[in-house]
């Protein structure tokens, strides 16, 4: 772990970087593979994988910091011995003040992924299945819409009254009006549960006779399949956003999970054909 400390000017330096540090990651891995299914023209396959990991920093020679993200008040992430290096941080209103709390981690609680192969005849499918349990999100493509004034939920009428320490004094605020008036103030409006279920990709394959491909090809060809895929079809989940499946700062170990207006994410269909010779 790369880090930074401070040196007495006298020294003729003001910062030394420094491999300093401990960090632990523990985890757990499983992969299942069963044939649940084998005949001459029928088969069954069946893949299982989960995984999970917890990390801790054991050591840290310096004050604990915080990183990624734009800073508490909507969202960072704090190293800090003793706790998870994925935490997230934010403001929050306790009583009469706003103080900075942890408010969940980026790492999920598992991962599942099921994959199945299917044969019948000259006929196969394959599908793929991702589930993700947990997980802390932040949504700030929410707050740009609520500072535009055209969130989904902006001008409901909350049915009980809700106070935010000396924030809100008129409780006829909307719901959308409320968060504008917590801003910087308290964060949780915008962290999300990052959990969702999705089919990743489905597809059916043919394998056309030998006997018709001789009658149209002649004896060249050996063999052809045709397939018809499809990719991203479907997400299952409570996320308010486009896809809980985001990062705004790319594949990072730490700063991730944060959604600042990406682009939605896209389905893609595919139809292939594999002749061999």
């Amino acid at each position: 772990m790369l880090l930074q400390r401070e040196l007495a000017p006298s020294s003729g330096f003001t910062i030394q970087t420094f491999n300093g540090g401990e960090l632990r990651v523990r985890g757990l891995e499983v992969a299942i593979d069963a044939n649940l299914v084998r005949s001459s023209n029928l088969s069954w396959l069946m893949r299982a994988t989960f995984y999970r990991d917890r990390s801790k920093v054991v050591e840290l020679p310096v004050p604990a910091f915080r990183t990624g993200g734009f800073g508490t008040a909507l969202g960072a992430f704090e190293i800090r011995e003793g706790e998870s290096a994925t935490q997230v941080v934010a403001n929050v209103i306790e009583g009469d003040s706003s103080v900075v709390r942890r408010v969940g981690d980026a790492n999920p609680d598992f991962k599942l992924g099921f994959a199945n192969e299917l044969r019948v005849g000259p006929l196969s499918f394959f599908g793929l299945l991702d589930w993700q349990q947990g997980g802390t999100l932040i949504n700030l493509t929410n707050l740009l819409y609520d500072f535009g004034q055209n969130t989904a939920d902006f001008d409901t009428d909350p049915q009980y009254v809700t106070t935010i320490g000396p924030i809100v004094v008129n409780d006829t605020l909307t719901l959308g009006e409320r968060r504008i008036r917590g801003f910087g103030l308290e964060t949780r409006p915008f962290i999300e549960d990052a959990t969702y279920v999705k089919l990743r990709e489905l597809t059916v394959s043919y394998d056309v006779p030998q006997t018709l491909l001789q009658g149209l090809l002649g004896t060249a060809i050996n063999g052809a399949t045709v397939s018809l895929s499809g990719r991203n079809l479907v997400t299952w989940t409570d996320y308010s956003g486009l896809d809980p499946e985001v990062s705004n700062f790319g594949n990072q170990a730490i700063a991730r999970n944060i959604d600042v207006a990406p682009f939605p994410p896209s389905r893609s269909f595919w139809l292939s054909v594999n002749v061999r010779f």
